[in-house]
């Protein structure tokens, strides 16, 4: 949040809250040392200045292309939003790899690796995943933009920080880099 953001505030009132989760944000709140106010913001902070998520969660361009992929390919699309710990730290850590600090950043990469987008389905179809959750084409569009960069420091760092010991790792970056005309990229 900027710090023009920041000054601008508007303020909400939170009603039908039930007394169980109310008692829960408490307790919460009261274990990290904060009030229920500052537990809050920061909740709704997290959750959306990801700029990963809310696009994909807010863009009917991601929405039709998961229907799309998964009409062509027959993948199924789960009907339910996915997240958890690692997929909210994924996110973030791309956000900042990549520089993805504004929804109009995240959509130049979505729009631009549109048209690889099938070239990654059918690389984790062949691996046979043949159920994924929704927002998974800017997911494709994500490791695309991976894929594509000029750092080689940077593709082996992301791969260490997000990949891990993937073994297709590699494989799969450089088959979307001869596609682009791209140098291979050597498995560290």
């Amino acid at each position: 949040m900027t710090d023009a953001e920041k000054a601008e505030t508007v303020s909400y009132t939170l009603r039908n809250l039930s007394s169980s989760l109310d008692k829960t944000i408490a307790a919460v709140a009261n274990t990290l040392g904060k009030s229920k106010n500052t537990l809050i913001l920061e909740t709704l902070e997290r959750e959306f200045y990801n700029y990963i998520s809310t696009y994909a969660r807010s863009n009917l361009l991601v929405s039709a292309m998961d229907t799309e992929l998964g009409k062509k390919f027959g993948i199924e699309i789960l009907s339910e939003w996915y997240e958890s710990e690692h997929t909210i730290q994924y996110d973030r850590y791309l956000s900042t790899k990549l520089k993805l600090d504004s929804i109009d950043k995240v959509d130049a990469v979505f729009k631009g690796n549109l048209p690889l987008l099938e070239l990654r389905a059918k690389q984790l179809v062949q691996k046979g995943y043949m159920r994924l959750p929704r927002g998974i084409s800017l997911t494709f569009a994500l490791f695309i933009e991976i894929a594509k960069q000029d750092d080689e420091a940077l593709i082996h760092e992301i791969r260490k920080g997000l990949f891990g010991i993937t073994k297709d790792f590699y494989e799969s970056l450089n088959e979307i880099r001869a596609a682009l005309s791209l140098p291979a990229i050597k498995p560290q």
